[in-house]
């Protein structure tokens, strides 16, 4: 099917997310779909603070599933860490969230361009491109996936203002061959449909039951509310479809390096890889380390998972806030280091 022309950014409805005023949850159609937005500090139509001397804008990617609301705690903690001076905006992937009645989404039979990975890159240029304003200077950060899309935004849309882009446990190059790339790889070209059967299945359980189905799953770890509430989108045929049609694009896409891009950019990236990590492993870490010496490329101290958001959100959001406060904002480190994990 021809590709339609990218729809601005308009509103649908948003509300509060819990009792913390500064994050708001909503829905905005991007490119001609529902997409799900979280933002910490302010609502996308409200006037940004100008009295802020370097007017600085976050903007978050995830990664993959991506509704926005996995990573909820994670913003509130930068955004808490930042001490409530830089507004956030965290963005889902297109298809990945269901939206509120009577609202619905475009069919994935007849949209597939949408939701596959070239599709979330468009998504996210155009949402950058008609919902942020142009005067802000910007710092992008990505997860997992998320930063393969920061990547590409960076080579495409050079006229944005980016200061600092953060990528973290970043997929950005050979994908199928890591060893969680080799494990998903039949599963996703075999038996995305039995596992689609099985989604429309459990689709029919109450939400009281899928809750309870979400809580024996991570019945062994302390998972933040967010990170289920998001999770029950998993339920909704529509989204686990695009979310498994996007990660099989993934493997197939993400293959080699961009040297050239990642010369460009290099000055202002932050790469920070895990020490476990079965997406992106210590080699790649090793692999880029060596082809820039010079580079911003870290390797986790601390333990952190791939998926953070399940058991450390607040310590990698108070991690990415002291990297923010040196690197961007200039505060000392004596006062910050107390308070924030760097």
């Amino acid at each position: 099917m021809a590709e339609k022309a990218p729809e601005e950014c308009s509103d649908i409805v948003y509300s509060s997310a819990n009792d913390l005023k500064f994050l708001r949850h909503g829905f905005v159609t991007v490119n001609g779909v529902p997409t799900s937005v979280l933002t910490c500090g302010r609502w996308l139509d409200e006037p940004l603070p100008e009295d802020d001397s370097k007017q600085i804008l976050i903007i978050f990617i995830p990664g993959n599933p991506g509704a926005i609301e996995h990573y909820e705690e994670f913003m509130c903690a930068l955004y808490e860490g930042l001490q409530r001076a830089v507004p956030i905006w965290g963005i889902s992937h297109a298809g990945h969230t269901a939206p509120p009645p009577p609202v619905k989404l475009p069919k994935f039979s007849e949209n597939e361009y949408l939701y596959s990975l070239e599709g979330q890159v468009r998504h996210k240029m155009v949402f950058l491109n008609t919902c942020v304003p142009r005067d802000r200077q910007l710092i992008l950060i990505g997860h997992s996936i998320g930063c393969y899309i920061v990547l590409e935004i960076l080579k495409r849309l050079p006229r944005l203002n980016v200061i600092r882009g953060i990528l973290l446990f970043p997929i950005i190059e050979r994908m199928s061959t890591t060893p969680q790339g080799q494990w998903m790889w039949p599963l996703l070209s075999y038996l995305r449909l039995p596992a689609l059967f099985g989604v429309y299945a459990l689709s029919y359980l109450s939400p009281q039951l899928q809750w309870r189905l979400l809580l024996w799953y991570f019945k062994d770890r302390p998972v933040p509310e967010c990170v289920l509430r998001a999770s029950l989108n998993l339920f909704h045929p529509e989204c686990a479809r695009q979310c498994m049609f996007m990660a099989k694009d993934e493997l197939d896409s993400v293959t080699t390096l961009d040297i050239d891009s990642l010369k460009s950019h290099m000055h202002h990236l932050i790469f920070y890889y895990g020490s476990s990590d079965q997406w992106c492993p210590v080699s790649y870490y090793k692999d880029l380390k060596e082809m820039f010496p010079q580079g911003d490329v870290r390797l986790c101290q601390h333990g952190f998972e791939h998926a953070f958001v399940i058991n450390n959100s607040r310590e990698v959001g108070a991690l990415v806030a002291g990297w923010i406060l040196e690197g961007v904002l200039e505060t000392p480190r004596d006062i910050h280091s107390k308070a924030l994990l760097v």
